[in-house]
């Protein structure tokens, strides 16, 4: 099965967050959402400074990456606060 591979940049530390996978983008992005409007996480007290983006994927069946040549923003933080 192909997973779809996210990280997360903050742009105050400029810096990727640690990588996470998805089988899809909707379902990281609602991911994403939830951490973005969960009072006590990093994401919803600076959400101007995190930036979702999507960077490749891994197959799960043979054990290798597929990194983009460039990664896909989806979106800031900010954008996603309910």
């Amino acid at each position: 099965m192909i997973h779809k591979m996210f990280t997360v940049y903050d742009s105050k530390a400029e810096a990727y967050l640690q990588p996470f996978f998805s089988s899809t983008t909707g379902l990281a992005i609602r991911s994403f959402t939830e951490a973005v409007n969960q009072n006590d996480h990093q994401f919803s007290k600076y959400p101007e400074d995190y930036t979702l983006f999507e960077i490749g994927s891994y197959n799960d069946e043979d054990g290798s990456f597929d990194i983009l040549d460039a990664k896909k923003s989806i979106g800031l933080a900010v954008d996603f606060v309910n």
